[in-house]
């Protein structure tokens, strides 16, 4: 090359060399979480070019109280920030996310697109704010500033599995920009390093969102989908519970239930996730199914309700109904006496069965386990169908411990003096209607003596003379009869008749009246019905903010009333055959989630269709009122008063610490036309 104008050689003589202060640039990093709170007081450290090569040092230094971080005398080169792994956590750990989550849909099959993106434009008021000011913005997780792995206690149960959602750089590279972007501050909203917990009061007092999201464990128990795959219990809790982009939700034959959740310090995440099944034990025994997940504050367990598949061994298991005393011989040390269930009464012989036979097979997780970590712990325990019959034995067992059961659609489980003696923990039930199986066994005396006269024989004989009392009457009480134990929340179809005077044609003429007209009333059913959504006890609550129509409610419905309504021990409707087709969780769980969307925004527009056919059914009730049957209208008229009860059973989650935000999370993503409430047959 002979052009000396383009020469590298130093020696040159002919290269003039012009020599002055390089030009230094800044850069500005504001730390800030969801809430638009500075993260103070963070080390850091900023690397680039020059400080690899050592041309110049290492950046380090700590996040001021507004959680900048201002770097000066910069080289015009890309510029990396780590922040210190530790402190940053920790700090993390105790900031709250923002109510509402971007919720990106999950990719389909085939589809290349990262379950974990980024940040989707313009969702973030962080976002507005920074760039109305003319700054850089981005959204960032822990695993994409830290430096190296934080500290997690307890720890990971593989630590080679971090989890995707925080963690989508596994190399620690941290935060870096390229130098077209010096000279403006940027700021950054990094993600509280939180999980998901399912939103649970362990109190007397019902509480809606107890029953929704039991009710959705109690949907989950039927999972029997492989550990890592969408839909199984593991998957939930391991998984869903770990990914802040999105609310978790429950897989139910085609149908995803969002779950009520509040978030809480990743170190307080559910870190114990088992599925028990007694099917895989070597040898298989029985056919029982559950589920416990364990965090820092709950104790959940989750009982498999009946499974209409062949060889159909949970209905053998609802049938065998003999009431037997109840102990449980798993429950005991070898050689030490065993305590029963309770002092008095009896139990249903095929679910005290079901439940020994989990109880012995995995003694250590039934038998110290659970117990165990309930004494520190909140426990809660939940089941439809025979899963609440198995979880109204295991709450028995456990009744020292103070567990709270929700169940669903269960049957009779104990006698009605062993009942009366299970008074040391609370216990909600949930009744759709005419739903068949709350009404079995029969409130009938079953301990015949066919059972004890012909041996293994006998409890088919047995069974068979039972059914026959059933048949004739179900509400023959003799000894000691099956009754139902908890409170009752019952799905109620209301309607209303009308009384009519008989008609003068000569067909109808009384045969007694010697030819006068016949005058007996006669009912027709009225068009409009209503499902009221019905918790007896809430009643009972005080409530200084009761307006006029509850006060009514808590007169009207005195002690009297309200034993003629919900009978204790026993349902206000007797189940019927045709009820079959209401036992289903698909058939209880959209009242629950309706409700709950009504009972948080009561006047949203438009209503839901539960509002529209209660406001139907009212004005129905004000155009009939003089010939609707008496005691009808006033059963009616308390039923709806105690149907504007049921917000109250959100106060408590309005109350609690995340609450109000879980609330609207839930709102924001759930579809007030999701699910369809059955009211006419």
């Amino acid at each position: 090359m002979n052009d000396t104008l383009h020469r590298t050689d130093t020696l040159n003589p002919r290269q003039d060399v012009a020599r002055g202060k390089a030009k230094q640039h800044w850069i500005e990093f504001q730390l800030l979480d969801e809430q638009g709170e500075p993260l103070a007081n963070l080390p850091y450290r900023a690397v680039n070019e020059a400080t690899r090569t050592a041309y110049v040092p290492v950046y380090t230094g700590q996040s001021d109280a507004q959680g900048v971080i201002r770097l000066d005398g910069l080289h015009p080169l890309p510029i990396t920030l780590l922040m210190e792994a530790g402190p940053m956590a920790e700090q993390l750990q105790t900031r709250r996310l923002r109510a509402e989550r971007p919720e990106p849909p999950r990719p389909g099959v085939g589809d290349c697109t990262p379950l974990h993106g980024p940040q989707r434009s313009g969702f973030s008021p962080i976002e507005r704010q920074a760039l109305a000011a003319g700054h850089g913005y981005h959204y960032l997780r822990i695993g994409q500033l830290c430096d190296k792995q934080p500290d997690f206690d307890p720890p990971l149960a593989d630590p080679s599995q971090l989890p995707a959602f925080h963690f989508p750089d596994r190399t620690y590279s941290g935060f870096t920009l390229g130098d077209d972007q010096l000279g403006r501050r940027h700021v950054l909203e990094v993600c509280p390093f939180r999980a998901w917990s399912l939103v649970l009061h362990h109190q007397a007092e019902y509480s809606l969102v107890n029953a929704y999201n039991l009710g959705l464990m109690s949907i989950l128990a039927y999972s029997r989908l492989p550990r890592k795959e969408r839909g199984s219990v593991e998957e939930l809790f391991e998984q869903q519970c770990l990914d802040l982009s999105r609310t978790p939700r429950v897989l139910d034959d085609g149908q995803n239930w969002l779950c009520v959740v509040s978030d809480v310090p990743f170190n307080d995440r559910y870190v114990s996730v088992e599925t028990l099944d007694t099917t895989k034990a070597k040898p298989p025994e029985g056919n029982t199914q559950l589920f416990y997940a364990i965090s820092a504050s709950q104790l959940l367990v989750g009982w498999r309700g009946t499974e209409m598949t062949f060889p159909f061994s949970d209905l053998a298991t609802d049938l065998t109904f003999r009431p037997i005393k109840p102990e449980v011989q798993a429950n005991c040390e070898p050689k030490v006496p065993c305590a029963d269930l309770t002092p008095e009464g009896s139990v249903h012989l095929g679910f005290r069965d079901a439940f020994e036979v989990a109880r012995r097979i995995y003694a250590k997780d039934l038998g110290k386990t659970i117990p165990d970590k309930a004494f520190d712990k909140e426990l809660f325990i939940c089941g439809h169908s025979l899963g609440g019959a198995l979880g109204l034995v295991h709450a028995a067992s456990l009744k020292e411990l103070n567990p709270l059961l929700y169940t669903y659609g269960m049957p009779r489980t104990f006698s009605l003096k062993a009942v009366q003696c299970l008074t040391e923990f609370q216990h909600f039930r949930h009744v759709n209607d005419i739903d068949l199986i709350p009404s079995v066994p029969p409130e009938a005396a079953l301990d015949n003596y066919l059972y004890d006269l012909y041996g293994p024989l006998g409890t088919t004989l047995g069974f068979t003379w039972s059914i026959a009392q059933l048949t004739a009457s179900a509400l023959v009480k003799h000894g000691d009869p099956y009754g139902h134990h908890g409170e009752i929340a019952m799905f109620f179809k209301a309607e209303q008749h009308k009384q009519q005077r008989g008609s003068h044609y000569p067909a109808y003429r009384n045969k007694d009246g010697l030819g006068a007209p016949y005058h007996t009333t006669i009912a027709l059913r009225l068009p409009e019905k209503a499902k009221l959504y019905l918790v007896p006890s809430l009643s009972q609550a005080d409530d200084q903010q009761a307006e006029q129509a509850q006060d009514r409610l808590i007169t009207s419905l005195d002690a009297e009333s309200r034993a003629r309504y919900f009978p204790p021990y026993g349902n206000p409707k007797a189940g019927q055959v045709h009820g079959l087709g209401e036992h289903f969780m698909s058939k209880y769980q959209p009242y629950m989630y309706n409700q709950l969307l009504e009972s948080i925004n009561p006047a949203r527009e438009p209503l839901l269709a539960r509002q529209e056919d209660r406001e139907k059914f009212e004005l129905q009730m004000k155009t009939h009122y003089g010939s609707i049957p008496e005691d009808e209208y006033a059963r009616n008229r308390v039923f709806l008063d105690l149907q504007n009860l049921v917000g109250r059973a959100l106060h408590v989650t309005q109350q609690a610490e995340g609450g109000v935000q879980a609330l609207q999370r839930f709102d924001a993503v759930a579809d007030p036309r999701a699910y369809y409430e059955k009211t006419y047959s």
